[in-house]
């Protein structure tokens, strides 16, 4: 591990062991918000999003006011980038796409897979790592309309959502341990690859059937 990994990793458990100490609910909101925008942080949406079933393990929130409020969030920052991208996208490409690991070639693998299947790309591949925001730009590129981009993030987000919050209730405390567990960065490739697969199993047998007809 490099000396800036182990420092970032330090200083999520950092961040981390202030929330469970603080058992703060703006804050991971907050953080969500600004990780979707495209701004990069320390922490995986995924924690935060675990993190608020911590919080609903000891009873700060119900499982449906966490569930609104971080839908909300996620869809709050994930539309701002769109309309960023909408207006600038090409400038924020070349301003801020290095910062946040996006390239022409990663962009024209997301604008491959558009042409192919439209907005299910937005459903299904905003569950690949690495892919959540480069998908929102390209969305916005694109001139996906608003509608689409905002009920195709919103149902993707229903998934990603309730999984993480689910986990966090089971696990209470134990979240926390989600950061280093090498089991949690297992599930989080495994569960999207699943996902990915179950999708184009169906539509392979939708292709079939409308063949046969």
């Amino acid at each position: 591990m490099s000396i800036l990994s182990q420092v970032s990793l330090s200083a999520v458990e950092n961040i981390m062991a202030d929330l469970f100490h603080s058992k703060n609910v703006i804050t991971p909101l907050l953080l969500l918000l600004i990780e979707e925008a495209g701004i990069p942080i320390p922490i995986p949406g995924d924690i935060m999003i675990a993190y608020a079933g911590y919080q609903v393990s000891i009873a700060m929130l119900t499982f449906g006011q966490a569930f609104i409020f971080l839908l909300l969030t996620a869809l709050l920052g994930s539309t701002i980038l769109y309309f960023l991208s909408y207006r600038w996208g090409q400038t924020l490409v070349f301003k801020i796409g290095k910062y946040i690991h996006l390239d022409q070639k990663k962009l024209l693998a997301v604008e491959e897979q558009f042409r192919r299947y439209g907005p299910l790309v937005i459903i299904v591949g905003r569950h690949i790592p690495g892919l959540r925001i480069p998908i929102t730009i390209f969305a916005g590129m694109s001139k996906v309309s608003p509608l689409t981009f905002i009920v195709s993030t919103a149902a993707s987000m229903v998934v990603w959502i309730l999984f993480y919050l689910s986990l966090g209730v089971h696990l209470g405390p134990k979240t926390a341990s989600l950061i280093h567990d090498p089991l949690f960065r297992s599930i989080s490739f495994v569960i999207p690859l699943l996902i990915i697969a179950t999708f184009f199993f169906w539509r392979r047998n939708q292709t079939t059937e409308s063949i046969e007809r």
